[in-house]
């Protein structure tokens, strides 16, 4: 009997995402989007950012590390209305950035003082507030649903993209990442992340050298921490910034989860494995990472390896469906059709309706010489899936 044909093994994400929904920039709200610059002594700018405007005046939210990037070149930050969204009377105000309120290298984020920066308004005329949980908090984000990005400067590409929540990553350090999909293929280097209300939810990290442009990473913000960060006094720009620490974020767990998600080549896997490796040392194994290993390891033909990951991701988190379905594939691939039987009914246990589940069990039982078994998975996959169910019978030639 044949071996079953390979199936795509899933990694962190199960989701198929539809098309990006429409966001033109004329759109989003203009007081919010700044540009940060450097100048040096004699007033010329060295470098610029996209910074954001919070809802309370003089506080702009901005990325690390272009902020501490040529640290001594540059004596003075000012912030102005980004030219690039809010129109052309646009960015010919400076205001003076006096303190840096929360520097935090884990999240490659500063939250600024600048006087002057009028609060944001970042509602849609009757949109409703943002949704929380009572205490001030953000409630939890969907994934699948669509949201807005905001970049950094990337050539020619527009600032603005389309983009959906692909995966919520428990990074094992307190922290989550939201993995993020961009359609049009456009990548995203340090910005921000809204929703369809155009509400700030998120800061996107910047992504490693031949990072995968379909995606992006991006760590939640939390407004009860910026508020406690603006109650009180700050540090002076060149006293905080004098001494910058713009890589530290790369090391921490979300750092090092952010790099390896965007690492998609198979060329670049044992990169990848290594900085999931990090994540590992530093806040030990999770369901998820390992079953984001497993699916490297597969992917290059490290099969034993992988299915040693999943077995792992499956005893962690019993309930976790893509586990048990990438165990099932990993060990048809190998040829050990009887424990693929096994892995793919506890994760039809799991997940009864998913149709993926169904056709590669069935694979496996013809595999196994169980074909009465086969033919009557087959017959339920119809009710699910007739397409999918059409393809498995030409497949098995029933």
């Amino acid at each position: 009997m044949p071996p079953p044909r390979a199936a795509t093994i899933g990694a962190s994400a199960l989701f198929v995402l539809a098309a990006a929904v429409n966001a033109p920039a004329a759109n989003l709200p203009k007081s919010c989007v700044l540009e940060l610059s450097a100048r040096d002594a004699s007033g010329n700018t060295v470098l610029q950012t996209v910074a954001y405007a919070l809802d309370r005046p003089g506080l702009v939210l901005a990325p690390l590390s272009p902020a501490a990037r040529l640290r001594p070149r540059w004596e003075r930050l000012q912030t102005t209305s980004d030219p690039g969204l809010s129109g052309p009377d646009a960015g010919r105000d400076a205001i003076e950035v006096t303190e840096v309120l929360m520097q935090d290298p884990g999240r490659d984020l500063l939250l600024l003082r600048a006087p002057g920066v009028r609060a944001c308004d970042a509602s849609l005329e009757g949109a409703a507030e943002v949704p929380s949980d009572g205490a001030g908090a953000p409630s939890a984000r969907t994934e699948g649903e669509p949201l807005i990005g905001i970049r950094d400067r990337d050539g020619y590409r527009p600032r603005v993209f389309q983009a959906r929540l692909d995966t919520l990553i428990d990074t094992g350090d307190g922290a989550t990442l939201m993995k993020i999909r961009i359609p049009d293929g456009g990548g995203a280097a340090s910005g921000f992340v809204l929703d369809q209300k155009q509400h700030l939810i998120g800061f996107i990290l910047p992504p490693p050298p031949g990072g995968d442009r379909l995606f992006a990473c991006a760590v939640p913000i939390d407004r009860r921490e910026l508020d406690l960060a603006a109650s009180g006094t700050g540090r002076k720009v060149s006293d905080a910034l004098a001494e910058p620490r713009a890589e530290d974020f790369r090391q921490t767990a979300a750092g090092l989860w952010a790099q390896a998600l965007l690492l998609t080549r198979d060329d670049q896997t044992d990169q990848a494995l290594a900085l999931l490796d990090g994540v590992a040392r530093l806040s030990g194994e999770s369901d998820r990472l390992l079953v984001e290993r497993g699916f490297r390891r597969f992917r290059i033909g490290r099969t034993d390896a992988a299915i040693e990951d999943f077995a792992r991701a499956a005893r962690l988190n019993p309930r976790l469906h893509v586990a048990r379905f990438n165990l099932g594939v990993a060990l048809g691939n190998a040829g050990r059709y009887t424990e693929a039987i096994e892995a793919f009914s506890r994760a039809l246990e799991i997940d009864p309706g998913h149709a993926q589940t169904r056709y590669q069990l069935a694979l496996a039982l013809m595999a196994a010489r169980q074909s009465d078994r086969a033919r009557e998975v087959w017959q339920g996959l119809e009710s699910i899936d007739p397409a999918l169910a059409r393809d498995l019978r030409e497949a098995l030639a029933f």
